[in-house]
């Protein structure tokens, strides 16, 4: 309760700070929605340094109203930890959901591009489970056990900004900068997950992230 007062009220103070900045074009255009669907390529260039965590994840963005972009993002990861003591697995889907909004505001100045700041709600499905574990004691010697299939839910909020610039036409690049709090989760009283799908780091109730992306816009 006390992680979701939080984000209430700075979620508040972001909806103050937005108009002031030109949520709505000031010029006398015609407004024409659009579409643009995205690609994630951030984490897969991760897998580079942690070859053990594989996080995929897609995006759609419209624009509802002027300045103002419904978002659905969804994604899946697989983690395959493998040690001499341990072997460790879980995988698990989520999403978020929310919106952008643009504070370049007038068309004269941001064409199709947009610097925005969001708010997202998310949600993510996920099990995991240990095995092969060894543990070595003075007296007892070397025993051998293993974790169960655990499945858990996490819900969390967050607030990004970002930028979304067109590269060639129609084809966009971007990236954001995340800031993440649960807001519910069950957790495992054995074991914390490693990772948390679309989230960041298991067994952390905050977490900062970034992203960039590769983004093609359909124009209606």
């Amino acid at each position: 309760m006390k992680n979701t007062c939080i984000l209430f009220c700075i979620l508040l103070l972001i909806s103050a700070v937005v108009k002031p900045l030109g949520l709505y074009s000031q010029e006398d255009t015609v407004f024409r929605s659009s579409m643009r669907i995205g690609f994630d390529v951030s984490y897969p260039v991760r897998t580079f340094w942690e070859p053990e965590v594989e996080q995929y994840e897609v995006s759609v963005d419209y624009e509802m109203i002027e300045n103002i972009f419904g978002v659905v993002e969804a994604g899946k990861l697989d983690v395959n930890i493998e040690r001499d003591d341990f072997d460790y697995l879980s995988d698990g889907l989520f999403f978020r959901m929310g919106a952008d909004f643009n504070v370049l505001g007038d068309a004269t100045l941001k064409g199709n591009d947009i610097v925005y700041v969001g708010i997202r709600y998310g949600y993510c499905s996920q099990k995991h489970r240990a095995d092969n574990i060894i543990l070595t004691d003075d007296y007892w010697g070397i025993y051998k056990t293993s974790v169960d299939n655990f499945e858990f839910d996490v819900h969390w909020g967050e607030l990004l900004v970002g930028m979304k610039t067109e590269l060639f036409a129609n084809i966009f690049i971007g990236w954001s900068l995340r800031f993440r709090l649960v807001l519910s989760g069950a957790e495992d009283s054995l074991m914390k997950p490693y990772r948390i799908g679309g989230f960041g780091g298991g067994g952390k109730s905050t977490t900062f992230d970034f992203n960039y992306s590769v983004f093609y816009r359909i124009p209606f």
